[in-house]
Parts: C-alpha cells; sequence; structure tokens
C-alpha cells in the first residue's frame, strides 16, 4: 500500500478549507469500511486522505416540521435505533437493517452509503423511494439536489472537489403510505447485492388503487434507477389479486440494464428484479396494503 498524506477535521469548517485547499487530491474518510478496502487494493489515485469522523456536527438524526434529516456521519446502527424510525421511514430502517454485518452497521454511515455511490449500496434505492434531498456545503456556499440526481455513475457523483455531503433529509411517511425495501445477496447474511428493489405506494381512497407510486432497483444499472413503467402501472391499475400483481412486476424486465458479472449474469439479475418486485407488492396485498407491524 502506498503511503498517504493524513489529514484530520474536528470541525465542519476545518473540513472545507483542507477541502479547498487539497481539491482534486484529497479522499475524504468517514468510517472507512469501503475506502480502507480500496486503499489496501491500491485502488485510490489521490495522495491526501481527510479523516471526518469525529466532527459531531455532521452526526445525527432530527425530525423537524414533517421532515426528517439524517446527517451523513450516522451509522446504519444508529438510524435503526432512532425512536420511531420504523414508523417515519420504514423503507430506509429495513434497507440499514440489510447492510452487512452487524460491526459494519455499527461503523458505517449513511454518507459514506451514498457518497461511496455504488449501485449495490442498500440504503440509495431507500433514500430514491422516500424523496431524498442531499444539502452539499462547500466554503463558497451550499446547494439542496435530489438523490437521483447525484450519481452519474458506479463511483461518481456530482459532487465538487470542495464540497462535502452535510445532510440527507426527506419527508416522513405519512399513514397512507406503504412500502418496503428487498434484497438478494449470494448469501443469507453479509453479502454485497445481487438485486435490490425499493418500493413505496401512496393509497388512493379507493380500493386497491395508488395516487402516487415511486419504485427503484439496485444493482441492475450504472446507477440506481426509477422503474417508470412500473410506476405507471401501479397508478393506472385496479391492483386486486396476485395475477395483476405477477404482470406489473414482469415489467422490470424492460426497465434494468444489468451487466453480467461474477455474482451474477445478466438475465438472473432481470429475474431477481421481477421476483423481488412480485414478492414485496404481493406482502403488501395480502396483509391489506396496511404496513406490518
Amino acid at each position: 500500500m502506498k503511503e498517504f498524506n493524513y489529514l484530520r477535521a474536528d470541525t465542519l469548517s476545518e473540513a472545507l478549507e483542507m477541502l479547498e485547499e487539497f481539491q482534486g487530491n484529497v479522499k475524504v474518510l468517514a468510517a472507512g469500511t469501503d475506502l480502507v478496502v480500496r486503499l489496501k487494493g491500491d485502488m485510490v489515485k489521490e495522495e491526501n486522505i481527510l479523516d471526518i469522523s469525529r466532527i459531531k456536527e455532521l452526526k445525527g438524526i432530527y425530525a423537524e416540521n414533517g421532515i426528517i434529516h439524517i446527517l451523513p456521519l450516522t451509522t446504519h446502527t444508529e438510524i435503526l435505533e432512532y425512536p420511531d424510525m420504523k414508523t417515519a421511514a420504514q423503507i430506509l430502517y429495513d434497507a440499514c437493517k440489510s447492510v452487512g454485518s452487524p460491526q459494519i452497521r455499527n461503523r458505517g454511515t449513511l454518507g459514506g452509503n451514498v457518497a461511496n455511490a455504488s449501485p449495490a449500496g442498500d440504503t440509495i434505492p431507500a433514500l430514491f423511494v422516500q424523496g431524498a434531498k442531499l444539502r452539499l456545503k462547500s466554503k463558497s456556499g451550499e446547494r439542496v439536489i435530489s438523490v437521483e440526481d447525484f450519481f452519474t455513475g458506479p463511483g461518481r457523483t456530482v459532487l465538487k472537489p470542495d464540497e462535502l455531503l452535510v445532510d440527507i433529509y426527506f419527508p416522513t411517511m405519512s399513514d397512507d403510505e406503504v412500502g418496503f425495501f428487498k434484497k438478494l445477496g449470494q448469501r443469507n447474511a453479509l453479502a454485497i447485492s445481487v438485486v435490490s428493489v425499493a418500493a413505496k405506494l401512496k393509497k388512493s381512497t379507493e380500493p386497491n388503487k395508488f395516487d402516487k407510486a415511486f419504485v427503484a432497483f439496485g444493482s441492475v444499472a450504472p446507477t440506481v434507477i426509477r422503474g417508470n413503467r412500473v410506476e405507471n402501472a401501479l397508478m393506472d391499475s385496479v391492483v386486486d389479486s396476485p395475477e395483476k400483481i405477477r404482470y406489473i412486476a414482469q415489467l422490470a424486465w424492460r426497465e434494468v440494464s444489468p451487466i453480467s458479472d461474477v455474482r451474477a449474469s445478466l438475465k438472473y439479475r432481470q429475474d431477481m428484479s421481477i421476483n423481488l418486485l412480485y414478492e414485496g407488492l404481493l406482502e403488501l396485498y395480502k396483509n391489506g396494503w396496511n404496513r406490518r407491524s
């Protein structure tokens, strides 16, 4: 492993100063669950490592006016342990629960999962359907973008060299919204996602109908993607039978554009996208389109 210049920021202001100074030649270290592996594999070209893990301003969760804010250094375990998280953000809750081992959940952060920009990142499809916004900050100012506009490719984002992700926020789920997150790995636990699916549905006043539908797929394209055809079918249909659900789920085949790699073939990922979506919708249907307790 090559040598690096280690930098540590104890405040957000210090971090932004260093990002501006070493612009384009610095890699940010949050928890290190991914970066340490990349460092050992000599896959990091930057010469400076900026450790932001001790910045208290970037840790914590709070709710305000129906919006839940999760600061980027908040761990997956802290999200799972936050009071009412299962009610306010059930889909993200389920995604965090699926992340790695207890040790990874205790160490890994939501901001790191997002900024790493892996199409297999478990929390990203959940953030897509929960309508998350990201606040990015630099010394010269800040901007807010949709989570969907943040990713440009595997490991690539619109984050500028002098910017830092400082807030992740989205509306809390209302009583008439239901959803799910499902993931398929190569084994039952601790596996990187082969395919993942997240969905959020806003129920109509009419039985088995939806005013809004949000569906996202992970590990099936260069970035996490929305399933627009599936969403439109869910909003245009009376979803009142397993057969109707199977028909809608099969539209996923036209949404995804996966590759074949060592973890799964293209066709397998397409088939599993359909199956995971079908299973998630069927479970909700059998529960009367209500959330599980």
